[in-house]
């Protein structure tokens, strides 16, 4: 999966298997959170 609804005060996992190098962006997809900064990256490196 690439999104997941998570309950307040709970926890949650989501795997993600990347192929290749790059830095990727993720967020929250609730409105106006990813506005308000709840976003990241993830920098995967070569092998």
């Amino acid at each position: 999966p690439n999104a997941r609804r998570v309950a307040p005060k709970k926890k949650s996992e989501i795997v993600w298997r990347f192929t290749k190098a790059g830095t990727f962006e993720y967020g929250c997809l609730i409105p106006g959170h990813r506005e308000a900064g709840m976003i990241g990256t993830v920098v995967v490196k070569e092998r």
